[in-house]
């Protein structure tokens, strides 16, 4: 009898004990819900649908690098998009409008390059920076990293911002004003082919070079701004390629985001890039101008393992 007893007791162990390995091997299911901006939800949907147990809020509109890194830091959202330069400065403490260092972002991923288009309508004479003192300029829309950038370039031409008529204007409305003759010249900072930039040089808009030793000298001081071109015919009427700059853009989270979520999160994401244009640097990914989260280095580092 007593035998009997230990015997039933023992396989009742066994279950409890395989019932457990298997609660470990395969964690139930448990609802996340993240916030996020509108545009990033778009940039992201691929990443997101790889995550069925992930529901996904777009509880702002984003589509501005300082906006976007103070929500991250409010926890109005979960994970946003920023320019790399300003979301060091954020996490460093050195905005100028806004005090305090940002320690509640982390990085997850470098993405790809931002590019600054200068665009002039189709009265401006203006061939470089130079030419703008006097002009009527969009240097961005409100609380953007162009407006920044923007700023940086004119001073590095010693065109100070009381010598041009400054507007910060969303890009559409920029477009659109470039084409009525309202607007000299305007700064965006997007991937080409840009939508806005598109309107504008349909309706006789140009792209100018941004290049020079000026622009050599602000990238010794600014290591985050990097070379680029424009292509040929990336854009009408665009005979020759554009000489410019631009931004990494990075992807980021904040500091409490569950591990666990953002290692998936990454997983999605680089799942469904293949092929994807602007292409994405796998190799440059983790160089993120901050810490990256703990979810993040985990899959970079099993990502490196598994070469």
């Amino acid at each position: 009898m007593f035998p009997r007893v230990l015997a039933v007791f023992g396989c009742a162990l066994f279950c409890l004990a395989a019932v457990g390995c298997a609660e470990q091997r395969q964690p139930p299911s448990r609802g996340v819900i993240l916030h996020t901006s509108a545009t990033t939800a778009s940039d992201l949907k691929g990443a997101f649908s790889q995550l069925p147990d992930v529901t996904v809020q777009a509880v702002t509109q984003g589509g501005s690098s300082v906006t976007s890194l103070e929500d991250l830091q409010r926890g109005t959202t979960d994970i946003g998009i920023a320019m790399a330069d300003v979301t060091y400065l954020a996490f460093a403490g050195q905005l100028d409008e806004t005090p305090g260092p940002f320690d509640q972002l982390r990085g997850m991923a470098v993405l790809n390059l931002n590019t600054l288009h200068l665009i002039v309508g189709p009265m401006s004479p203006a061939d470089s920076i130079d030419d703008l003192r006097g002009s009527h300029v969009a240097l961005g829309p409100v609380g953007s990293a162009t407006a920044l950038l923007a700023q940086m370039l004119l001073q590095a031409y010693g065109v100070d911002l009381s010598h041009v008529r400054g507007e910060r204007l969303p890009y559409a409305a920029t477009a659109e004003q470039l084409v009525r003759g309202r607007l000299d010249a305007a700064f965006m900072t997007q991937a080409p082919p840009a939508d806005p930039v598109l309107t504008a040089t349909k309706g006789g808009a140009r792209l100018v070079d941004i290049v020079g030793p000026r622009v050599e000298e602000l990238r010794a001081r600014h290591p985050f701004l990097k070379r680029t071109l424009i292509p040929a015919h990336t854009y009408p009427n665009q005979l020759a390629a554009v000489h410019t700059v631009g931004v990494d853009l990075v992807l980021l989270c904040r500091a409490d985001m569950d591990e666990d979520v953002v290692y998936r999160l990454l997983e999605g994401y680089f799942a469904t890039r293949p092929g994807s244009v602007p292409p994405i640097d796998l190799e440059r990914a983790p160089a993120t101008p901050i810490p990256l989260h703990a979810g993040a280095a985990r899959y970079y580092r099993q990502r490196e393992l598994a070469r």
